[in-house]
């Protein structure tokens, strides 16, 4: 009776290891199903506006899924015929380190909104200010220039006082992309747990936002590497730093909009 009751408590012992092994994991080391798909012919479809269009760009959680385009010296940036991102640089397919600007109209709330579908250009683009939301969703998907569609993961997420400056340049040295890793990285409201390197193809998204007010030049800044070869769609822990502090208590101020 104690054998069979030992080996009993043994069985129970392995199920209960296995089970939180199982839950560990589950919590842990979550997969991502945001996929790669073929934007060729929605690339086609863009072109119908008139812009010289480079690209495409779809981010997970949100409604993002619209054409780039290079802007130049008859670029209507203001032109809502259609949803667009516009980079200040050149893309050839040569940068490591693009950059794309869109509209943020609406979304300029105290607590911004999430999941409105209504919302157009890169006003979803502030559901990251959410820890909820950045949890659950880490990946961007985007075309270049050439054509070729990848992943990227998000590695920095800041609202900071920031004129957009690096947009107008895709293509930085090993140092310069050390520097501004560094830069995003100390800059961010989150501390992702995403190794990033100057050997890494970067991403970068701004939008425009009101959150601290009507008459300040506060941008919203996404910052994310290419997924590398081999590399699973892993969702990466993420903790707030002390740089969310100021922006959480701004939240905790109300709902209202802007004052103006």
């Amino acid at each position: 009776m104690k054998k069979k009751m030992i080996i009993a408590l043994s069985i129970l012992i392995v199920i209960v290891a296995i089970a939180l092994v199982f839950v560990y994991y589950k919590v842990n080391f979550r997969t991502s199903d945001f996929a790669v798909l073929d934007e060729t012919d929605k690339i086609e479809d863009a072109k119908q506006y008139g812009d010289e269009v480079v690209g495409w760009l779809r981010v997970e959680g949100t409604n993002i899924d619209l054409p780039l385009i290079k802007i130049n010296e008859d670029t209507d940036v203001y032109n809502d015929a259609y949803d667009f991102a516009w980079t200040n640089s050149i893309p050839d397919g040569t940068g490591n380190r693009p950059a794309y600007i869109s509209h943020n109209v609406r979304n300029v709330s105290r607590n911004p909104i999430v999941g409105d579908d209504t919302m157009t250009r890169f006003e979803q683009l502030m559901s990251f200010i959410y820890p909820d939301f950045i949890k659950d969703n880490q990946f961007i998907e985007f075309t270049d220039s050439e054509g070729a569609t990848s992943l990227y993961r998000i590695y920095a997420v800041a609202l900071l006082e920031d004129d957009q400056n690096a947009s107008f340049s895709d293509t930085y040295t090993d140092e310069e992309q050390r520097r501004y890793i560094k830069k995003a990285k100390r800059e961010s409201m989150y501390d992702i747990d995403v190794d990033v390197n100057e050997d890494d193809l970067m991403l970068t998204l701004f939008t425009c936002t009101r959150f601290y007010g009507a008459y300040t030049s506060y941008s919203f800044r996404v910052d994310a590497r290419k997924l590398r070869e081999g590399e699973d769609k892993i969702y990466a822990k993420v903790e707030t730093n002390k740089n969310y502090e100021k922006i959480k208590e701004r939240m905790e101020e109300g709902e209202n909009n802007e004052e103006v």
